[in-house]
């Protein structure tokens, strides 16, 4: 058979033109395939970015971290993602990684696409100007209203007034027509620091405590009795103006209390703990803040914590009790103030103060109980916290030697410390049946444009439920004036309403102190207290006319 190819026409050109379709097919195909998963993925990426956004808008910094991690190795949005990592660090109060990305974008000519106006007034809002400075100066060359308007901020928060002017004039009219109020504001804090003279502390009733002088960039407090160098740091974050539980006129009329004494008071508002008054006027030039800060022997004012520790235990069988003025402990002698011979029983123990009864009691109760009973009340405890604000608390030995040391702890001495504040704590909480609200100062914190972005909320901690004993123990505590030996010398007008333990304590060779905790009025405590008067103790008046003028006041405002 033979084959005739006479009419078949071959062209091999038309062969590699059809493959070359076939190629551009299935090369337009994988592009839009991979458009697909690249738009695909973009849109993720968007998303993801926003999620975020939202998530640290939210004040849920932790978990956009963690998002934002995820996020981190992905080709898309880099720009935005490594905006938000800046941002992030911001959050986490790592301001040095911040500043060095948001330069480095910066430096890049990156253009910020995120919701900066949003977190710009999330750091305003919430007072964090070191925040919203480095944020804003790496916005700021873009320009727009927005960004000047918070860098106009940033200026007035710190202190430099005509700059802040400066750029308020760079401001569109329609900005201005639009936020004519926040702008009122701002001129007035401008206008203060034209003159030099800004009041950003106030005391409960809207008076000024505290004022910053602007050109010598030293504030200067108002209020005797109370060092404001806290509040004169927190300046160097932006200025702001706090509201203070304080009360001026009570301030002042505690100050001529203390015309002829030396030594701190604190005065509690109770329920909650807000600090009415705080007066410190040390007898030597010491740390700022004696009542907040200065610790000292707290002496029989810590008997009331001794008495509850030995009625919670099971063995209370000291009294009757014959004390002799002084016992043998050991190869050592503790002594007394005086020998009270027939003491019946713990209320009279406490209200005469008898030290020898009450180291019987500390025998009785043991180290570790005693111990454990004082670290209840926040013995050998962190500060508390108010803010950037720390309020001391006492300590006490946690490993005691023998059995003088422990009589020593059980009434005060050599063994064991407490600042005035703590002082007055305790008083509260004996008061409140074992409840205790960490004391504060600062009520309220505002922007230079009056938004609040801190306000005290209380935070009531349980001490103990042992409701009975504080009931015995308040009941002899109301004795102690009731009995009039203590402080002992001419009965104090309204002395049933007043509970109050006092105590001697400190250095005999320069002269003991005068110390009180106590609580006003009894029946329905609306006032918490504790005072220490240096070299006022044995051998003075005892601090009796100082408790007479701080009753006749808290009778006052009652």
């Amino acid at each position: 058979m033979v084959l005739d190819y006479k009419d078949v026409v071959f062209s091999f050109q038309k062969k590699k033109m059809r493959r070359r379709r076939q190629r551009l097919k299935l090369a337009l195909l994988a592009l839009a395939l991979a458009s697909v998963f690249c738009g695909y993925r973009f849109l993720r990426v968007s998303a993801a970015v926003g999620k975020v956004q939202d998530l640290l808008l939210g004040g849920r910094a932790a978990e956009a971290g963690k998002k934002l991690a995820a996020l981190a190795p992905s080709f898309f949005r880099s720009d935005p993602i490594r905006e938000l990592q800046a941002l992030s660090d911001l959050f986490a109060d790592r301001l040095p990684q911040a500043q060095a990305r948001f330069d480095e974008l910066g430096r890049e000519g990156a253009t910020p696409s995120l919701r900066s106006g949003q977190f710009q007034k999330f750091f305003f809002d919430r007072g964090e100007y070191r925040k919203l400075q480095l944020y804003n100066a790496y916005l700021l060359p873009r320009g727009g209203d927005e960004n000047i308007w918070f860098g106009a901020l940033v200026q007035s928060a710190f202190l430099k007034g005509a700059d802040s002017e400066k750029a308020l004039a760079r401001l569109s009219p329609a900005f201005r027509k639009n936020n004519d109020k926040a702008l009122a504001l701002l001129d007035r804090v401008n206008a203060d620091l034209r003159l030099g003279r800004v009041n950003y502390v106030f005391d409960k009733n809207g008076l000024p405590l505290a004022y910053f002088d602007a050109h010598r960039q030293k504030t200067h407090p108002l209020l005797p009795g109370l060092d404001f160098a806290d509040f004169d740091r927190q300046i160097k974050n932006g200025l702001s103006f706090f509201w203070l539980t304080l009360d001026t006129g009570l301030q002042m009329e505690i100050g001529h209390l203390f015309n002829e004494y030396s030594g701190a008071l604190v005065l509690l508002d109770l329920p909650e703990n807000g600090i009415l008054a705080a007066y410190s006027k040390p007898r030597a030039p010491r740390a700022a803040n004696a009542a907040f800060s200065e610790s000292y022997e707290p002496g029989s004012i810590v008997k009331v914590i001794s008495l509850l520790a030995y009625l919670r235990q099971p063995d209370q069988d000291v009294f009757p009790y014959d004390c002799p003025g002084r016992i043998a402990l050991g190869n050592r002698v503790f002594y007394d103030g005086a020998a009270h011979k027939r003491v019946s029983d713990y209320a009279s123990a406490l209200a005469v103060s008898c030290n020898v009864s009450f180291a019987a009691m500390g025998l009785r109760t043991g180290s570790e109980r005693l111990r454990g009973t004082l670290e209840l009340f926040y013995f050998n405890a962190p500060p508390f916290d108010d803010g950037f604000l720390k309020f001391q608390t006492g300590a006490c030995s946690k490993k005691l030697a023998d059995d003088f040391e422990l009589a020593n702890l059980a009434v005060g001495l050599k063994e064991i410390s407490l600042t005035t504040v703590h002082g007055a704590v305790l008083a509260a909480v004996f008061s409140q049946d074992g409840l205790l609200f960490p004391p504060y100062l600062i009520d309220d914190a505002k922007s230079i444009l009056n938004l609040g972005y801190y306000s005290h909320r209380s935070r009531p901690r349980r001490v103990l439920t042992d409701d009975l004993n504080f009931r015995r123990c308040k009941k002899a505590i109301r004795e102690v004036l009731a009995a009039g030996s203590d402080p002992g010398r001419r009965p104090l007008p309204a002395a049933a309403e007043l509970a109050v333990k006092t105590g001697i304590a400190g250095d005999p060779q320069k002269g003991l102190d005068a110390l009180a905790i106590g609580f006003f009025p009894f029946d329905k405590p609306r006032y918490a207290f504790a005072y220490r008067l240096e070299g006022a103790g044995k051998g003075g008046r005892g601090g009796e006319d100082f408790l007479r003028g701080l009753l006749a006041i808290l009778q006052q405002i009652k």
